[in-house]
This record gives C-alpha cells, sequence and structure tokens, in this order.
C-alpha cells in the first residue's frame, strides 16, 4: 500500500510540475505579446511621424525593448571569450555602441511593418534548456514575411528576458560571436579598434 500511496505521490508531484512549468512558458509568450503590442501601438500607428523623427523613434525602441532585453549580458555574449580579456571600460562602450546601433539602425525597419497582420503564435514544442522559443509572424507592408523567434529566459528576479532572436532561420546571436571574434582577429586582437569595426559593421545593416 505504501508503494501504492508513493507511485501515486510521484506522479502527482510531476504532474504539478509539469503545470507550474507551462504556466511559466506561457508567461515567456505573454511578455513578447507586450512587446509586439507595444510595436504595434508605439511605433507602427505612428509611423508617419516617426519616420521623420529618428531620434524619438529609437527612444520608443529602446523604452519598449528595456522591459525585456539587458543588453549588458547580450554584449557579454556577443564578446564571448573575450569578454574576459576587455577591461570595465571596453565592455561599457561596446554595450553602448551596441545597444544605440541596433536601436538606430533595426529600430526604422519596426516602421514597414503591417501593424494588423503580426501574428503571436502558440507555444510549440520546447527543446531542453530554460529558454522558450516564442514565434512571431510579421507582415511587411511590402507582401514580405519576416518569421522571427524570441528565445525567452527567466532571470533570478523571475522577469522573462529576451536571450537571443532569429529571424527567417538567421541566429542573430550567434552571427554577431561569429563576426566580432572575426573583427577581433583582423584587428590583431585589439578590443579598441575591434569595437571600432563592430559599429561600423552595424551601421552597414541600415
Amino acid at each position: 500500500m505504501f508503494k501504492v500511496f508513493s507511485s501515486v505521490f510521484m506522479v502527482l508531484s510531476l504532474l504539478l510540475t509539469s503545470s507550474a512549468w507551462a504556466k511559466d512558458e506561457e508567461g515567456a509568450r505573454d511578455a513578447v505579446i507586450k512587446v509586439v503590442e507595444a510595436f504595434r501601438v508605439d511605433i507602427v500607428q505612428d509611423k508617419a511621424f516617426l519616420a521623420e523623427n529618428p531620434s524619438v523613434l529609437a527612444e520608443r525602441v529602446d523604452r519598449i525593448l528595456a522591459t525585456v532585453v539587458d543588453f549588458d549580458d547580450f554584449s557579454r555574449k556577443v564578446m564571448g571569450k573575450y569578454y574576459r580579456r576587455a577591461t570595465p571600460e571596453q565592455r561599457e562602450r561596446f554595450a553602448t555602441v551596441t545597444k544605440d546601433t541596433l536601436l538606430r539602425t533595426y529600430g526604422a525597419s519596426l516602421l514597414d511593418l503591417d501593424p494588423d497582420k503580426i501574428n503571436v503564435q502558440p507555444l510549440g514544442p520546447q527543446g531542453r534548456g530554460r529558454e522558450i522559443k516564442v514565434k512571431v509572424d510579421f507582415q511587411m507592408a511590402d507582401a514580405g514575411l519576416l518569421n522571427i523567434i524570441f528565445y525567452m529566459k527567466e532571470s533570478k528576479q523571475q522577469q522573462w528576458l529576451l536571450s537571443n532572436v532569429s529571424i527567417n532561420n538567421i541566429n542573430f546571436g550567434r552571427t554577431f560571436l561569429k563576426q566580432f571574434g572575426v573583427m577581433m582577429e583582423q584587428n590583431q586582437n585589439n578590443i579598441d579598434k575591434a569595437i571600432d569595426a563592430w559599429k561600423a559593421s552595424l551601421a552597414k545593416k541600415s
């Protein structure tokens, strides 16, 4: 009888754990939905004004992403093994360059979205690890389609933050990591020169 009760208890424990984790997964999707809705309301629907005011556009994108993106952590991942070699000042500069350039160059692309055709898909099967993949389809005004996967990870403060992003099957985290590694090699492992090259590279993506 004791074995029966033990078995039932273990099954219930697994079910409760699975249920809690499922709720956590939905929390990741909810965080993405809030960001997407903010893009729709604060950016896309005001695109005529923002197209003429790029600084305001960058400020709005920054305000939206600040709730889900830790740019210092993102920069650490992009620098990879070179992060430990960098001074605190170089780390801060790299994070600032990455943030400011990405906001300016990629923020403008948000103006091309069709506000009525942004679809956050239901969560699909998830792999191992603590990252939750949230897929979103963005219809562009010119009829093009962006398939974006937001990789969300829960912080120690129980806040869902963006860990990585994949756009049309291009993993930006891995791509940026490789690109910065190449820039370090091309600049004889001089971090300051590599950061200058990194800034110029990002600016070309506008």
